[in-house]
């Protein structure tokens, strides 16, 4: 999903680390919330902005600085605020556990959990934690690359390992007791993707063809025409004339 969607697998794992189990669910189903916002904002952004063909200069012979440049760069200011925010963010307490920086990773989980509790009024709640489990370390990983001894075989042995891994984290998806909720949501994301995906790229194509018949029930067709001596006082619009000839015709 990473190599779709970018980021945002990324922001939905990050975002799931700082919320309190019971709210999880309901504060995930609001940031999704945002990719609507944003299809909503960047429509509205293009019906403001792309036809105000005034918005324009030149940079020389070469260069033309049109409307929808404008458009572009007002689309690209909440991705390019979010890339800057996110320098402001804490470190992943998981990343933190994975590399062996437990001191880091418990007050971040602090600094979690003292924001969580004032947002609840209850500022005076301790963090204590009663079971943790940790995740392998990366250093795991390095010490069977050392036992190894040419660099392609550090490196198939890594690939071989992370694959491995990969595989086998994908496989417990199937087993009890998440296999029925594995289920549920791929199917909710098929549909999901389905509609949100496969309606974009069909209404655009109905549109062109809506627009087409239209254009179709208005248009003349004229064959093999001759026409003299006539005086064309309207306009020519949605006709089409094939091998017509015009002789003394005149236009006004």
């Amino acid at each position: 999903m990473a190599w779709i969607g970018g980021a945002v697998p990324v922001v939905f794992s990050y975002f799931a680390e700082v919320l309190a189990r019971e709210k999880r669910g309901e504060h995930l189903s609001w940031l999704c919330m945002f990719w609507m916002i944003g299809g909503i904002y960047a429509s509205a952004m293009a019906w403001a902005i792309i036809p105000h063909y005034g918005w324009s200069f030149s940079m020389g012979s070469a260069y033309q600085f049109h409307s929808w440049r404008v458009f572009v760069i007002m689309c690209a200011l909440p991705c390019v605020s979010a890339v800057v925010a996110l320098t402001f963010m804490p470190e992943s307490p998981r990343f933190l556990l994975e590399v062996g920086k437990h001191d880091e990773a418990w007050m971040i989980l602090k600094q979690i959990h003292d924001t969580n509790m004032r947002a609840r009024g209850q500022p005076e709640k301790v963090f204590t934690v009663n079971r943790i489990k940790t995740p392998k370390q990366i250093d795991e990983f390095i010490e069977i690359e050392s036992d190894t001894g040419t660099w392609y075989k550090r490196c198939y042995v890594r690939v071989r390992t992370e694959l491995d891994g990969i595989w086998s984290t994908f496989m417990r998806c199937f087993t009890y007791p998440v296999k029925d909720s594995t289920t549920k949501l791929a199917v909710v994301w098929f549909t999901l993707s389905f509609g949100y995906y496969g309606l974009s790229v069909w209404f655009p194509d109905v549109i062109k063809h809506l627009q087409a018949d239209e254009y179709a029930s208005r248009r003349k067709s004229f064959e093999n025409e001759i026409i003299k001596d006539f005086d064309f006082n309207f306009t020519l619009e949605n006709q089409i004339h094939y091998n017509g000839t015009f002789v003394n015709d005149r236009l006004k």
